[in-house]
C-alpha cells in the first residue's frame, strides 16, 4: 500500500514537470537556464553593489537561489496543494497527505535540474576545491524535511482559512529579503539578529556550505536538524489530528 501510493504521487510529480515543459523546445533544461539566467544577471549587479569578488558571489549566488527556490516553491505551492487537489480526495482514495508528497517531490526535481547550474559556478569559482558530497546530503536531505514539513502544516491550515496561501507567499518574499540569498552573512556582524534568529539562515546553511568551500557548519547542521525534528512532529500531530476533518473542510 505504501509504495503504491508512494509511486502515485512521483508519477503526479512527474507529469506536473512534463505538462509544463510540453512541447517546448528545451524541455525541463528551462528550470536550469531560468535559474542561470537570473543568477548571472542579478550577480554581476550585486556583486559590485556588495562589493564581493564576482566568481565567489556567482557561486554563492547561485547556490542560495537554487536552495532557496526549492524551499520557497515547495512551501508557497504547498499551501495549495490540498485545495487543488480536492476532486482527487473526495472521489478517490488519495490522501491530503499525498498531495504535499507529490509537490515536495516535484520541486525536488526541479532541484536536481538546477544543481547543474550550481555545478557550473563552482568549477568557476572553486575549481580545486572539492565538493563535501556527504554533508551536502544531509544538509539537502534535513532542507527536504524542512519543506515537507512546513508544506504539512500550510496545507492543511490553509483548507480552513482560505487566507493561508496569500500569507505563506508574502512571508516567504519577506524571509528571502530577511535571509542571506542575495546578500553574504559576511556584510553583517557574526551575532547580528538576522543571521542569529532566523531560521533560514541554518536550513540553507546547512546544505550550502559544503557547495561553497568544502566545508561543514556544524551549528547550522545541528540547528537545522533540531528544527526539523520538532517541526515535523508538530505537522505530524496537526495531521492526526484534522486529517478526517478536511474531505469536510474542502
Amino acid at each position: 500500500m505504501i509504495s503504491n501510493t508512494s509511486t502515485l504521487w512521483f508519477r503526479l510529480a512527474q507529469f506536473d514537470i512534463t505538462l509544463r515543459y510540453r512541447n517546448s523546445t528545451f524541455g525541463p533544461l528551462w528550470i536550469a537556464l531560468n535559474t542561470a539566467i537570473f543568477a548571472a544577471s542579478v550577480g554581476f549587479l550585486y556583486a559590485v553593489l556588495l562589493n564581493q569578488p564576482i566568481k565567489e558571489y556567482l557561486h554563492h549566488l547561485a547556490t542560495s537561489i537554487v536552495l532557496w527556490q526549492f524551499l520557497s516553491a515547495t512551501v508557497v505551492e504547498g499551501a495549495d496543494s490540498v485545495i487543488n487537489a480536492h476532486d482527487l480526495i473526495l472521489n478517490t482514495k488519495m490522501s491530503p497527505a499525498s498531495c504535499v508528497f507529490r509537490c515536495v517531490t516535484k520541486n525536488f526535481m526541479i532541484l536536481l535540474h538546477n544543481l547543474l547550474v550550481v555545478l557550473v559556478t563552482m568549477l568557476i569559482a572553486y575549481p580545486n576545491v572539492g565538493l563535501n558530497f556527504p554533508m551536502f546530503g544531509i544538509g539537502v536531505a534535513l532542507l527536504i524535511a524542512h519543506a515537507t514539513w512546513i508544506s504539512s502544516i500550510v496545507s492543511v491550515v490553509s483548507v480552513r482559512f482560505r487566507d493561508v496561501p496569500l500569507i505563506t507567499a508574502s512571508a516567504m518574499q519577506l524571509l528571502f529579503i530577511l535571509s542571506p540569498i542575495l546578500w553574504t552573512a559576511k556584510v553583517l556582524p557574526s551575532e547580528s539578529l538576522f543571521l542569529v534568529f532566523n531560521p533560514i539562515t541554518y536550513m540553507i546553511d546547512a546544505a550550502r556550505t559544503p557547495i561553497l568551500n568544502g566545508g561543514t557548519d556544524y551549528t547550522s547542521v545541528l540547528v537545522s536538524a533540531a528544527i526539523a525534528l520538532l517541526g515535523s512532529l508538530a505537522a505530524y500531530g496537526l495531521y492526526r489530528r484534522t486529517q478526517h476533518r478536511i474531505p469536510y473542510w474542502l
